[in-house]
């Protein structure tokens, strides 16, 4: 598999507008029945800590972008991220295909809070939640 393959199921690419993320890309993404949007990501060899897994810095920058899309994802205001939270269940190997999901749970006028999860195949491997700035 090359690290620009895009995935099965419906993926499509997507271009990543923050330098730092760039890295861990190329990036994907769909669209569920549901309306859920889904990022997707490649383990790639620069992405493994020394166990031959994702790194969790990795795994916890993608799950902090898919955060802070969706509490974007029907407004243009931006935010940022006041906290964000995270459970490590299991490993994700090299050339695992993450799938990142999130969802507002709430959203006032300065604040939104929004939890999800990243996924291999049907394994979640990462919960993950936070509070976001509405600027």
């Amino acid at each position: 598999m090359s690290k620009t393959e895009i995935p099965p199921k419906g993926y499509k690419a997507f271009n990543i507008s923050q330098p730092h993320i760039d890295h861990l890309g190329p990036g994907f993404y769909k669209k569920e029945d549901d309306d859920q949007l889904v990022l997707g990501f490649y383990v790639r060899e620069e992405h493994l800590n020394g166990y031959g897994s994702a790194h969790g810095g990795m795994l916890m920058a993608v799950a902090d972008f898919t955060l802070a899309t969706s509490a974007m994802r029907k407004s243009d205001q931006p935010v940022t991220t006041v906290s964000f939270h995270s459970e490590f269940i299991s490993p994700a190997p090299l050339g695992s295909l993450l799938e990142v999901r999130a969802k507002v749970t709430k959203k006032g006028k300065t604040l939104a809070f929004s939890k999800g999860n990243i996924k291999v195949g049907d394994e979640v491997i990462l919960n993950f939640g936070g509070v976001l700035k509405i600027l």
